[in-house]
């Protein structure tokens, strides 16, 4: 979950707003497009890794799993996967076809789908971000340590020593 966010903090809110600056069109929506195309495989894969680490954190959690918090948890795990691929199989895909048409945001019949298909990717990476970082501190909230697995009233008193007190 953190690499999922690190990754489209790193690409959609310090890289792409530089290429698009310093790159002229169309050399910057094509190379921005490339990148988001390699990341979003890459999200895919990580989003598989956490849904993965849910399965078993589920499993070995027998019936404590059933508590809202890990529910909640394992919810947030599923939209990010879900935004993860909706975004590398529908969106990102095309904004590159109409990058590679020509399209400019803003310019045109095509630079209006451009424009409304971008916003909605930069509404879904947003969401993905905020669910990542939620599910981190999910993760991190949700841990149990062998003390917390210990119940105190089945462990019996300890004698106290012997001798005067």
């Amino acid at each position: 979950a953190g690499s999922l966010f690190g990754g489209l903090v790193a690409l959609g809110f310090c890289a792409a707003p530089m290429v698009f600056r310093l790159t002229p069109a169309p050399y910057s929506g094509n190379a921005m497009g490339a990148a988001f195309a390699r990341w979003d495989r890459v999200a895919v894969v990580l989003s598989g890794v956490l849904l993965a680490c849910e399965v078993v954190r589920t499993w070995a959690a027998r019936g404590r799993s059933r508590r809202p918090v890990p529910r909640i948890r394992r919810l947030a795990a599923i939209l990010v996967g879900l935004c993860a691929v909706f975004i590398g199989t529908r969106l990102s895909p095309r904004i590159l076809e109409l990058h590679e048409s020509g399209a400019r945001r803003g310019d045109g019949a095509l630079g209006v789908e451009l424009d409304t298909i971008h916003r909605r990717a930069e509404l879904v990476g947003k969401i993905e971000a905020a669910l990542a970082v939620a599910l981190v501190g999910l993760h991190v909230f949700t841990l149990r340590t062998r003390d917390d697995a210990v119940d105190v009233d089945a462990v019996a008193a300890a004698p106290l020593p012997p001798g005067p007190r």
